[in-house]
Order: C-alpha cells, then sequence, then structure tokens
C-alpha cells in the first residue's frame, strides 16, 4: 500500500527510507536531539529521552551456520527371501538400502554445509544505542558495540558479525530497516566504512522520488558530513 502525491506512488517502504535518512542526518550533524521517539510498548534500558526507539518496521532474521555434522544412520543387515522369485525380492532389498543410504548420505552433506537458515520474524526497533529484535516470544537486544562486522548485501538486507556468549555469530537481517541499522552502527564503530562514506541507505531512485513527491520542500540529505565524518 502506498499514496500518490502527483504521479509518485510513496510506500512504506520509501517512509523508511526516509526515516532512515533523518535519523542519519541527525547523527552525523549533531541534531539527534531532534528526532521524536516512536513509542513501543516494552522496557527501553537506559534513560528516556536519550534510550529513545527512533523507527519500527517488521523484520526477519538468518543465520549462517550447518545443521549437521556429516553424519548419518546407515541401513544395514541382510534380507533374504526364499521361494520363487526370493533372489529377485532380495536383490531389490539391498538396492532399496543402497539408495536409501546414499539419499542419508547426500542429506548429511548438505546439513554440514553452512548455509542461510531463517530464525524468526518480528519488529525491529533501532534507537542510538543499538536495536531490539522483538518476536513473539523473545525481545533481544543488541548494541554496537557488540557487532564486529556490519556491511550491506542488497537494499533492505544488512549482514553483521556479532559476538555472543557463545561465540561469534553471522546474521542477516531483512528489512525496511536494514540500511539504518548499517548507518547507525557505522556511525559509532566505523564511520570510515566505505558503505557508509558512500551513504547506501540514499538509494538513488528513492532520493529521485523523494524530491518528486516532496518538490521544493524536499530536504537535501546529500550535504557534506561534519567534522571527523568528512
Amino acid at each position: 500500500m502506498g499514496t500518490h502525491a502527483g504521479s509518485q506512488l510513496w510506500t512504506v517502504r520509501d517512509q523508511m527510507l526516509l526515516r532512515t535518512a533523518q535519523v542519519v542526518h541527525a547523527h552525523v550533524h549533531g541534531e539527534f536531539d531532534q528526532i521524536l521517539p516512536v513509542p513501543v510498548d516494552f522496557a527501553v534500558g537506559g534513560s528516556y529521552p536519550d534510550n529513545r526507539i527512533v523507527a519500527v518496521a517488521p523484520f526477519s532474521l538468518y543465520s549462517f551456520e550447518s545443521r549437521g555434522d556429516g553424519s548419518y544412520a546407515r541401513e544395514g543387515g541382510f534380507f533374504f527371501a526364499a521361494g520363487r522369485g526370493g533372489l529377485a525380492i532380495s536383490a531389490g532389498a539391498a538396492i532399496g538400502r543402497a539408495v536409501g543410504n546414499a539419499r542419508r548420505r547426500a542429506a548429511a552433506a548438505r546439513a554440514a554445509q553452512a548455509a542461510w537458515h531463517h530464525l524468526d520474524t518480528g519488529m525491529l526497533c533501532v534507537n542510538q544505542f543499538g536495536f531490539y529484535l522483538r518476536t513473539s516470544s523473545n525481545l533481544l537486544w543488541w548494541d554496537w558495540e557488540s557487532i564486529l562486522e556490519c556491511h550491506m548485501v542488497e537494499p533492505g538486507r544488512v549482514r553483521m558479525l556479532g559476538m555472543t556468549p557463545a561465540g561469534q555469530c553471522t546474521y542477516l537481517i531483512e528489512s525496511d530497516l536494514a540500511e539504518l541499522v548499517f548507518a547507525s552502527w557505522a556511525v559509532k564503530r566505523q564511520p570510515r566504512h566505505t558503505q557508509f562514506v558512500h551513504r547506501v541507505w540514499l538509494l538513488p531512485e528513492w532520493v529521485a522520488r523523494y524530491r518528486a513527491v516532496h518538490g521544493p520542500e524536499a530536504f537535501d540529505f546529500t550535504t557534506p558530513f561534519r567534522g571527523r565524518l568528512e
């Protein structure tokens, strides 16, 4: 769903990219206090208004992992059928076991290969210190310091390497706020990140649509960064 402005269609995705542009601009220009909060119904760590949530959107979470060690249950044993046709039945049973073992072996090999696995869905809630992943059964907090590496895979998808009590893990977040997660992390942790310097959250087609929709009132989000972010 979206709203029309002239011949342009302004979508929910467009609105989240606008929010992202506003928050990142506020981050780098020292104007974060001007960003209004988005209400949530769970306790947020820290003190208000510094801890306020500034953007909320649905997400899907994926983990890059292997879900097997390559082992499988091999079916063995000997089966012999007596009587007319018994030899053929015995041979068929042996072939069946071999085919079954081959399939289990192949499945075990596939499970041992690291791949992306869908973990959960819910709402992604971002503030200046990190983000919450709210699912139907959990409320998970990630602060920027716990994320060791982060980059945009494609529009709407951010990949991160994080540190947990169990060790390092690799996740992919699919969300209209993926760009905000990346940029907010980069502001705090790696402002010289190539993707941050080139402003990957300001998608050219979105900038053109934003300017077409808002006309002369469109804010210029392409102004140079200040100070150490130049």
